[in-house]
């Protein structure tokens, strides 16, 4: 893929890391050594490497350096960013396997431009610290939650990128997602120099008015601000859809048991009428609410959980209006999320009017 994209690629074949051997290479890329670790003066020459404008790619797996007996951690811990002893997991974003999680908060950058999710199969995840940045973090339902899994770092010249999984760029594995694939395409160009930022700041304006075309390396602060808003504004809005399914299996189990108490004040009934004939004795044979009262009452509880609800749902509405209006969300998220809970709202509003026309009905029959 890399080569069919105007780049040259050569596998180093060494036997020590040397500085003149990487002179003329752009990008140093380890696809997760195994059992071999890397000696100080070789580490040295890497770090040197990246300060004098090199790009570094260093990609683990599951296990992290300890899993894996190597010692990467040695080379990118000087740029604030080690490889966990961990095994990423997600029960709820996967791709059919918890140990296969798709990741969807990714933060702006070069890297991750046209990139909406990333599949990261088998993988550890990253300490971050000092100016390093994380670009990919796991979900709040993972093990570990809100834990990095991609990670960069820009020092001297030079640029870094740590993956917790050399799984993200294999063929077969997350290469055959398609957010994967723009990812490695972008990481290798942003890596080896040939661009730095997806938009560019108010700096680089100003500069290109003066006739200085430089490009920034990191998206201003309130850009980044306002993306982690708005994704943290969808996970928010997607969390309404699962409180939704989940309150829909709860439904289904309550309607089961109200189905099974309807049975058994059936059966209650029979014995209640045959033991006054058979005894002469009378026995309250209404020991439950009839079938239309139980109907009734389960209806009114559906109408009080569906009302809170639409008040749930109206309430961020209505704060999504006021971030658009402010200019405090953009253009593309404000539509995605309205939609999204304009079709619930439609959908709340359809399931109450039934139930109230259901209610209607027993009234009327009562």
């Amino acid at each position: 893929m890399l080569r069919d994209n105007d780049f040259d690629v050569e596998a180093y074949t060494e036997f020590m890391i040397l500085a003149k051997n990487l002179k003329d290479a752009d990008v140093m890329v380890f696809g997760c050594p195994n059992s071999s670790k890397m000696r100080p003066a070789e580490i040295e020459v890497l770090q040197k490497y990246v300060k004098n404008g090199g790009g570094l790619l260093l990609l683990s797996l599951s296990g992290g350096d300890r899993g894996l007996m190597n010692n990467m951690s040695k080379i990118s811990s000087d740029f604030g960013i080690t490889f966990e002893n961990t095994a990423v997991k997600d029960e709820r974003s996967n791709a059919g396997l918890p140990t296969m999680p798709i990741v969807t908060d990714i933060v702006a950058h070069s890297t991750t431009e046209d990139v909406s999710d990333l599949l990261v199969p088998s993988a550890c995840s990253l300490k971050v610290s000092g100016k390093a940045t994380a670009l990919a973090i796991t979900s709040e339902t993972a093990d570990p939650g809100r834990a990095a899994i991609v990670a960069i770092a820009e020092v001297g010249k030079g640029r870094v990128m740590c993956i917790g999984s050399y799984e993200v760029f294999r063929r077969g594995g997350g290469l055959k997602h398609k957010g994967n694939a723009t990812f490695a395409l972008n990481t290798l160009r942003w890596l080896s120099g040939e661009f730095q930022m997806t938009k560019p700041s108010a700096v680089v304006k100003e500069q290109e008015k003066a006739g200085k075309k430089k490009f920034m390396e990191t998206p201003a602060e309130d850009s980044v601000a306002a993306a982690e808003f708005e994704k943290t504004l969808k996970r928010l809005v997607n969390a309404v859809f699962d409180l939704q399914k989940d309150i829909s299996k709860v439904k289904e189990q309550v309607t089961k048991v109200d189905s099974n108490v309807e049975s058994l004040r059936d059966q209650f009934q029979d014995f209640a009428e045959k033991t006054q004939h058979q005894l002469g004795i009378m026995i309250p044979a209404k020991q439950f609410k009839t079938a239309d009262e139980s109907k009734s009452a389960s209806i009114q509880a559906d109408l009080k959980a569906l009302k809170k609800e639409m008040q749930s749902v109206e309430d961020l509405r209505k704060h999504i209006e006021k971030r658009h209006a402010s200019g405090a969300l953009q253009e593309e998220a404000y539509t995605e999320q309205v939609a999204k809970l304009d079709a619930q709202i439609k959908s709340l509003t359809e399931k109450m009017d039934k139930k109230e026309n259901e209610l209607e009905a027993l009234t009327k029959t009562a």
